[in-house]
């Protein structure tokens, strides 16, 4: 009896009851009866905390179908049509993945590490390496052209001329002569391979620029000026046309949703490279080099063909533009718009009341349309034109908007502060003469005044900022300038020549 009491003492001293309350918590309320000396068993030997948390039906399903349904959508993927029209070849597949793959790896080519032997790199300068290097770049960047042209011959233009989405017309606005421009990238960068010797160095490279360069102005032109004609046929399709949708959907999911304006504009956004391109193989050329009178005459060439571009671009635009118009004869009764032969800017404004506009500004008027909400993308001119020879400007700061101004007796509120600038900047370009500020119109007269005694400004260097003008922003297809790119590489080969 007594040992059995001292075996209660002793396992009373060691499993005390701990305090009231102590494992309770806030949250679950257990009963107090619960409680028992192995339910608070906290040693080593006790499995309470080893307990297994048991894990989900869904957990355990998504494990066991990971691999199965990982190999199920690869083959869906691959086993995708190709063709708009279910025709489908294997050679299809293999230039798919090709894409995919060049499209997923973003390498830094080098002539050093690709072209160049071991031998030959040791002896030549560091200057004449940056040369190589450059020269390389021009190579490189063929290379990828032309399979971003192919990309688009082979996915895009034969698949959709069985379709009968477009008019024949429209095909040949949208892609242009692709092979044209596969065959002739395609020779200059065989015969810049043909230019190197065994060990891939390149002695000279400028006449065979200058003597390829001869057979891009006619072919780049007009694919340039039928570009604002390509996106507006684009972007009215993709509105309009369910079969064209579904097209396009089924190339986005083979080329890993790579839009089709991408390889459409392909052509437009690598002209303007050239100049850049020209430009740094020249800067690292040393000076009485038999190169160098070429690369010079190269960026000459360049030069012209861009403000012919530019010049093209702009007639277009214009076009373009009195075409979404619909114009009524007694708010233009002398055929303003008609007559018009440059667009300025346009865009989104509205009135104190909050009425929304989509205006356009030419260089013979001021015109302010509404949207008729149609898929066409046309506007209807609601007021009466503002010729040329009227257009008053005022700044006007009225206590619902600061982006404010003031045309003729319209006043009109921008998005913001800077949407405003480009428009006043616009107006001033267009008739400096009549811009004024209401708070400053004692100094801007003045100031007028004095440049009046200035040197007139040259015609060319006119028609430049004229075209510079329209790098303003637009909605819709001009939301971003398809000539922004353009006119900057302009600048910058102009100025570097």
């Amino acid at each position: 009896m007594e040992e059995d009491d001292v075996c209660d003492l002793t396992i009373s001293e060691k499993f005390q009851e701990p305090r009231k309350k102590f494992w309770l918590r806030s949250r679950k309320r257990t009963k107090s009866d619960a409680i028992s000396v192995n339910s608070m068993d906290i040693s080593i030997d006790s499995t309470l905390g080893k307990r297994k948390k048991r894990r989900k039906i869904s957990e355990v399903a998504s494990s066991f179908f990971t691999s199965a349904s990982a190999k199920s959508l690869d083959r869906t993927i691959n086993a995708s049509e190709i063709s708009f029209i279910d025709v489908e070849t294997p050679s299809a597949k293999k230039k798919i993945r090709i894409s995919n793959e060049h499209a997923g790896n973003v390498t830094i080519r080098s002539w050093m590490l690709e072209i160049a032997e071991l031998d030959i790199a040791s002896t030549l300068s560091r200057r004449e390496i940056k040369r190589q290097e450059a020269i390389y770049e021009l190579f490189c960047g063929e290379n990828v052209l032309l399979n971003d042209l192919c990309i688009l011959r082979d996915f895009y233009y034969q698949p959709i001329l069985s379709t009968n989405i477009f008019t024949s017309e429209e095909i040949d606005t949208l892609f242009g002569n692709v092979s044209k421009f596969i065959q002739i990238h395609g020779k200059l960068r065989d015969e810049m391979v043909e230019l190197r010797d065994r060990s891939g160095f390149t002695e000279c490279v400028g006449p065979t620029v200058v003597d390829w360069l001869a057979q891009l102005k006619d072919l780049y032109i007009e694919r340039c000026r039928s570009q604002i004609w390509a996106r507006h046929i684009l972007d009215v399709k993709k509105l309009t046309c369910k079969r064209f949708q579904d097209f396009l959907k089924k190339r986005s999911e083979s080329l890993r949703s790579t839009d089709l304006w991408t390889y459409l504009d392909v052509p437009r956004s690598r002209i303007v490279k050239y100049p850049l391109l020209v430009n740094e193989i020249l800067r690292h050329t040393p000076g009485g080099h038999v190169d160098e009178a070429a690369l010079k005459r190269a960026g000459e060439i360049l030069s012209e063909l861009l403000k012919d571009i530019d010049e093209a671009m702009g007639d277009a635009e214009c076009k373009l533009a009195q075409t979404r118009i619909n114009v009524r004869s007694e708010y233009d009764p002398n055929n303003c718009i008609e007559s018009a032969t440059d667009l300025i800017t346009e865009g989104p404004l509205k009135d104190l009341k909050g009425m929304k506009y989509h205006c356009f500004l030419f260089n013979t008027c001021f015109a302010l349309t509404r949207s008729n909400r149609r898929p066409n993308r046309k506007y209807n001119l609601c007021f009466p034109i503002i010729p040329q020879d009227q257009l008053n400007v005022q700044i006007v700061t009225p206590n619902k908007s600061a982006a404010s101004f003031k045309i003729g007796e319209y006043i009109l509120m921008s998005e913001d502060e800077h949407h405003r600038r480009h428009w006043l900047d616009s107006f001033k370009r267009l008739s400096t003469p009549r811009f004024e500020s209401r708070r400053k119109q004692n100094t801007a007269k003045n100031t007028e005044k004095g440049k009046e005694n200035e040197p007139e400004v040259p015609d060319c260097i006119k028609t430049e900022l004229s075209r510079r003008s329209k790098n303003g922003i637009r909605d819709g297809y001009f939301t971003i300038s398809l000539r922004k790119t353009l006119l900057r590489q302009t600048r910058n080969s102009i100025d570097n020549t």
